[in-house]
């Protein structure tokens, strides 16, 4: 996704949360009651598996070598949540999640780079704690297990981290907030930090 989209895509948000706070709602019980979600994010990758590397030598006056990076990108996620009392909540999701691998090759001063998409699934198992149930816009933390696979392999994993849920209507909140990702490899440290924003919305009335 190029930049300018990426910039629409934060206008948009910014719209949706102004519109928001000029919006119907009131505090409101949602215990047993289900939310369905829909996320855009964008993720930045830490460790062994997202550091740069490179190999090279000097051949006389001239520099032969490769670079190698990966990065972790966009990423969907769909998501349901099942609220067992006012603060308390269960939340399952499925998380597309993006990258790309590059690889830039210098010889003899010239440089040439490649660049390799991949993508990865995972699903996860959360709870969530609100802060501020009685309020419109309400902080919260969370964090859980999850499954992420790969060209069909699973590693298991771990996630935690927070956000705030703001009440358009009783029924409707724009979501926003980030969670650290830990996938647990046998070689190379996995971790990254996902940044999401979307709609919750909320099933039957009370």
């Amino acid at each position: 996704m190029e930049g300018l989209e990426m910039k629409k895509l934060t206008v948009l948000f910014g719209l949706l949360f102004i519109l928001g706070s000029f919006a119907s709602a009131s505090a409101i019980d949602q215990t047993g009651k289900f939310a369905i979600g829909a996320h855009f994010g964008y993720s930045f990758g830490f460790g062994d598996a997202f550091k740069e590397y490179e190999w090279g030598e000097y051949w006389g006056t001239e520099y032969w070598g490769v670079k190698y990076q990966n990065k972790v990108t966009y990423s969907f996620l769909g998501n349901v949540k099942y609220w067992l009392n006012p603060n308390w909540a269960l939340l399952g999701a499925v998380d597309y999640q993006a990258g790309d691998i590059e690889v830039t090759e210098t010889v003899a001063g010239y440089s040439a780079g490649v660049s390799e998409s991949y993508d990865w699934t995972t699903i996860l198992g959360n709870a969530v704690y609100n802060v501020s149930p009685d309020n419109r816009t309400c902080p919260y933390f969370t964090g859980g297990g999850g499954i992420y696979i790969n060209d069909d392999v699973s590693k298991p994993g771990i996630n935690f981290g927070g956000g705030l849920e703001h009440f358009f209507k009783n029924n409707l909140a724009l979501d926003m907030g980030a969670r650290y990702h830990m996938i647990f490899t046998e070689d190379n440290s996995t971790n990254y930090i996902n940044v999401y924003a979307g709609i919750n919305y909320y099933l039957g009335w009370k």
